[in-house]
């Protein structure tokens, strides 16, 4: 075991290689279609094993029952809002204010279906019951693939890296989808104030332009969604497989060199494209074992184009809520890397979400660019990776785990190289995992708002 360790005495920090092109040459093994249940699906599983397996780690397949789909509730939910807003029309005559609750309702819930999500999938109970319901024989399963780094003394953080390794196609693009949502969204706010300010003649007669006309519109925005179809033609590049690239290749060089004081367990989650399942079967299956005052969670989702990496540390849709001690730490670490945060998640689900939701400090690293409207069809290839995007992500990491180290640098020196293969070497002082540790941005790096941003996944 003694010759897998290597200590810088002089410097007290490890060295440890990142190659990009070599994380890269792993996320094009793994660009393939993925869809829980299906073949490639096992394929991916059997590979990350076997790449775990072969870096010297005894990885663990745990499996579990999806309960729930996402797409299943959204539909019944569209229906249900299409017949609520027929009803919500012919009271209007009667009783407009109670037809101005009803369209209003409808929007506050779409705009806060992501956080509704996370109680249903999330609640142990509920997911028990609806699985006992189900025939056995017909249940959705999948499984989480574990592997674990232990610290050489006694263990001072527990960096859980996390990454899905399912994919999923869609009938409808990412493009699609936010004009459609937006669209309904919009119509139903417009047609809750429109109740209110129209008169008792405007809402008896039919068809009435100030009303129905918005109407329409509503209708035709969530139409769509019914019809909307899950397959299983797209190839995962960047959903999510430069991420599996990024920390297998990690996985590798980590357990040559392996941290002093920080414990890090790699967690490949299945069923992500399905609600999140697989974070929160894990989550229910070790939550006697996971320490809350030790344990952080890092996801990363859709990493991979240079300069485009951001934070998201938060669990709701809104920027509403005091940040987390971690996420502040990460966003002061993440500076020499010009990344910077996304303030609204409306629409995003991503395992971090998962984690918060339970209570411990997460946050999930993603891209913000314009490939992402590529994700879930089949233009979503390795392609869409580059080698600059991957080396800033590898390399954030590797900052991450040596803060743990609780020593005074930080385990890089150019966090913008872009050289194949580079002993990674300190030179910044770390903060502190601490709130008052924030700071304003510095010259350069925006913080990422916007509405159009925010509505980017729309709805999983």
């Amino acid at each position: 075991m003694s010759s897998l360790v290597s200590k810088d005495e002089g410097k007290g920090y490890l060295k440890v290689d990142f190659s990009a092109e070599e994380a890269l040459k792993i996320a094009r093994s793994l660009a393939f279609p993925r869809a829980v249940g299906s073949t490639g699906e096992e394929a991916a599983a059997s590979f990350v094993e076997g790449r775990l397996r072969d870096s010297g780690y005894v990885p663990e397949r745990e499996e579990f029952s999806v309960a729930l789909s996402p797409w299943t509730v959204m539909k019944g939910l569209v229906f249900s809002a299409i017949l609520i807003a027929i009803g919500a029309r012919g009271l209007a005559a009667f009783s407009p204010v109670t037809s101005s609750i009803l369209m209003l309702s409808l929007v506050t819930f779409l705009l806060f279906y992501s956080s509704f999500w996370l109680k249903v999938v999330g609640s142990g109970s509920t997911s028990r019951w609806l699985i006992a319901r189900k025939d056995q024989d017909k249940l959705i399963r999948s499984q989480n693939i574990v592997a674990s780094l232990p610290a050489r003394e006694k263990t001072e953080q527990h960096l859980y890296l996390t990454a899905h390794y399912d994919s999923k196609s869609q009938s409808l693009s990412l493009l699609q989808r936010a004009f459609f949502l937006f669209l309904s969204g919009l119509a139903s706010l417009w047609l809750g104030f429109s109740y209110l300010w129209s008169s008792k003649e405007t809402l008896g007669s039919f068809p009435s332009l100030g009303v129905d006309f918005p109407l329409a519109f509503a209708f035709f925005g969530m139409i769509p969604f019914l019809f909307l179809k899950t397959a299983n033609r797209s190839s995962g590049g960047l959903d999510n497989a430069g991420s599996l690239g990024i920390l297998l290749h990690l996985a590798e060089g980590l357990r040559q060199k392996r941290p002093l004081r920080s414990k890090v367990t790699f967690l490949f989650t299945g069923a992500e494209e399905l609600g999140l399942q697989g974070a929160f079967a894990y989550l229910r299956q070790h939550k006697k074992a996971i320490e809350r005052e030790k344990s952080y969670f890092v996801n990363l989702d859709c990493v991979g184009v240079k300069g485009r990496t951001r934070i998201f540390s938060r669990r709701g849709p809104l920027p509403i809520g005091r940040e987390s001690p971690f996420a502040s730490g990460v966003k002061e670490i993440a500076k020499p890397f010009k990344i910077g945060t996304m303030r609204f998640s409306f629409g995003f689900l991503m395992d971090h979400q998962a984690f918060m939701e339970k209570g411990y400090q997460a946050i999930s690293l993603a891209c913000a660019s314009g490939k992402i409207m590529n994700i879930h069809t089949a233009r979503d290839t390795a392609d869409q990776l580059d080698h600059e995007g991957v080396e800033e992500v590898g390399k954030l990491i590797l900052a991450l785990i040596h803060h743990g180290e609780k020593l005074d640098k930080i385990p890089f020196s150019e966090a913008r190289s872009t050289t194949n293969s580079k002993i990674i070497d300190c030179s910044l002082p770390l903060p502190s995992f601490n709130p008052s540790s924030q700071r304003k941005h510095p010259p350069g790096l925006k913080q990422q708002t916007g509405i159009f941003a925010s509505y980017l996944p729309v709805i999983i």
